[in-house]
């Protein structure tokens, strides 16, 4: 018999928020039933032009919806910690956006609700969702490129500096490393997991520069890692300047090279994306990997397939890997700040 789908409730009314509600269309195991949002007219505004039953004007009043059983935090990154915990008080399992919290003490306490409260929790790096990710694990174990040396890997777009936006608040966590730095440094690790023969790993050094605008939030921002297995990494970020989205990780005997792994087919519900493995006197070899959904439905059908598990299998973000990650950005963010 196939299972009902999981019934999901939405925080938050922004642009993330809408990418979310318009790809569960096309999820398998997954259903958006309601929202709320800063006020009940956003949350009545959203619900209408979406479809959606439910709109409570209040996320108390949506948590006591027994028909809701998980709960997509979709608020600025200040808020994360307190709404994921107080979804998960209320026993809902638990997608936040990225990053998982402001910090890595905010990131244990909300692993230790969960635990506590038995709830499924995951941070919503939803590239780590889609079959790309299984590709490339598949090209590193077989060994394809040789022994990995070194990776690179940014993510970095331009956007108006409006002081009071997300992006260039520092009220409202903001800047280039919490924003998309955590995308970078999150693959890095897992690659060096990798090749020392595990999941991730965590860098024995880490060094990080940046620039920092008018609202005091670094715009561009990069890190020099390197592993006990000797291998090193680049990576940067920006929200002020085009930096790209291509990933290359460079072997003994060539290199692996993603146009765009954090953002399939260039489109926030693209499907296919591309990996090209370079070989030493061979001509480049594409391998196209299509998802049966936009990664957003990927991952929330992850979710739905996990439970009553309390988070996912790797290569998705497991609380390990989340809390390794939180405490390399607070490295990340801290250097930066004491080198411009």
């Amino acid at each position: 018999m196939k299972p009902a789908p999981l019934g999901w409730g939405v925080i938050g009314t922004g642009a993330i928020a809408t990418d979310f509600v318009r790809a569960l269309t096309h999820a398998k195991r997954s259903r958006v039933l309601g929202v709320a949002g800063s006020s009940p007219d956003k949350a009545r505004v959203f619900a209408k032009q979406h479809g959606l039953p439910i709109a409570e004007p209040s996320l108390d009043a949506l948590l006591q919806r027994p028909e809701i059983q998980a709960m997509y935090v979709a608020t600025p990154h200040p808020l994360h910690e307190p709404h994921a915990v107080e979804c998960i008080e209320a026993g809902k399992h638990v997608l936040c956006e990225k990053p998982l919290a402001l910090d890595a003490a905010a990131v244990e306490r909300m692993l230790e609700a969960a635990r506590r409260r038995g709830t499924f929790l995951m941070e919503a790096l939803m590239y780590r969702c889609h079959p790309l990710m299984q590709a490339l694990v598949a090209e590193l174990k077989a060994g394809t490129i040789g022994p990995v040396s070194h990776v690179r890997a940014d993510f970095g777009f331009r956007t108006r500096r409006i002081p009071e936006s997300r992006f260039f608040n520092p009220a409202l966590g903001g800047g280039a490393i919490l924003d998309v730095g955590c995308y970078p440094l999150s693959l890095v690790r897992l690659i060096a997991g990798v090749v020392a023969g595990g999941e991730f790993a965590e860098p024995e050094a880490l060094r990080g520069t940046g620039f920092r605008g008018p609202t005091g939030v670094e715009e561009i921002a990069s890190a020099s890692l390197r592993f006990a297995s000797g291998m090193t990494a680049e990576v940067a970020c920006a929200v002020r300047h085009e930096l790209g989205t291509r990933v290359v990780i460079f072997g003994e005997n060539g290199r692996l090279i993603m146009p765009n792994p954090w953002l399939p087919a260039g489109k926030r519900q693209g499907r296919a994306t591309t990996l090209v493995v370079h070989l030493d006197d061979r001509p480049p070899q594409g391998i196209e990997v299509r998802a049966p959904s936009p990664s957003y439905a990927l991952e929330a059908d992850l979710v739905a397939r996990s439970l009553p598990a309390q988070e996912a299998p790797w290569p998705a973000m497991t609380w390990a890997d989340s809390l390794g990650n939180a405490r390399a950005l607070d490295a990340w963010r801290a250097t930066t700040l004491t080198s411009t």
